[in-house]
């Protein structure tokens, strides 16, 4: 899924790879590509079907999966897991549902899928040979911080950190209320707020750099999508806003 060296124990709560679960795959091909400059690929999966991969300068970062017509369209986190059968035992013993038990992706790695309390979707995922981590800023196109926007913050939190092994670091956000840091020994890894709307979904969000958050949430809506959050900065962090492609998927745009 990405660059691949022969490596020692698997990670365990680092975000590994974005999947775009899509019902008209070259009309998502398109929305992306014109919004983030992503190019693409597609690769033989034999009985799985065709499955396309997403670059950014280079490097895989993401893929599109056709829609199997259960549950809504939109995009699933992967996030590494050193046992992925023990985590999802986990997950299950802490109130989550599996969608998908622990399967393998031959030549690929070890994943299942995983429904909180709430209705958000992640999937825990050994990979057969991980990537090098970097610690360089995110380029531009890529994904650079994971959210789950939760109407239950403290569930969610006990769930998560029972399955990844996170540490949660929480910040008081004025406004916005108090916002959890989850972390994986000095590294922050992703991040847990309520939702502000009651209505609204529980959801992981992945937030992709772009070079001028007020562009891109325009240009995502002139490309036919919507805007959920508008531009707004965060003070001290950066600018970010929040929009959704033709199909509803919701994904955050960033600039630190």
């Amino acid at each position: 899924m990405s660059e691949k060296v022969k490596a020692g124990p698997s990670t365990s709560g680092r975000f590994y790879w974005h999947e775009l679960h899509a019902r008209n795959v070259e009309a998502a091909k398109g929305f992306y590509g014109e919004l983030f400059g992503w190019t693409t690929r597609s690769m033989d999966m034999g009985p799985m079907g065709t499955y396309t991969l997403i670059s950014a300068n280079g490097k895989d970062i993401g893929g599109i999966a056709k829609h199997d017509g259960k549950g809504a369209a939109g995009w699933l986190s992967y996030c590494t897991a050193q046992d992925v059968d023990a985590a999802v035992a986990r997950a299950k013993k802490a109130g989550a549902t599996v969608e998908v038990p622990a399967t393998d992706i031959p030549t690929v790695g070890r994943f299942a899928i995983l429904a909180d309390k709430q209705g958000a979707r992640i999937a825990p995922f050994r990979p057969l040979e991980e990537s090098v981590e970097s610690d360089d800023r995110p380029a531009l196109g890529t994904f650079c911080w994971n959210e789950l926007v939760t109407q239950d913050p403290g569930a969610a939190l006990s769930l998560y950190r029972e399955t990844f092994a996170w540490t949660p670091e929480s910040k008081d956000m004025g406004p916005m209320g108090t916002y959890t840091i989850l972390k994986r020994g000095d590294k922050q890894a992703a991040g847990i707020m309520k939702a502000m709307d009651p209505r609204a979904p529980s959801t992981w969000l992945g937030y992709v750099a772009v070079a001028d958050v007020d562009a891109a949430f325009e240009k995502a809506k002139r490309l036919k999508g919507n805007g959920v959050v508008p531009p707004a900065d965060i003070p001290g962090i950066g600018r970010f806003a929040v929009v959704t492609d033709l199909e509803g998927a919701m994904i955050a745009l960033f600039k630190g």
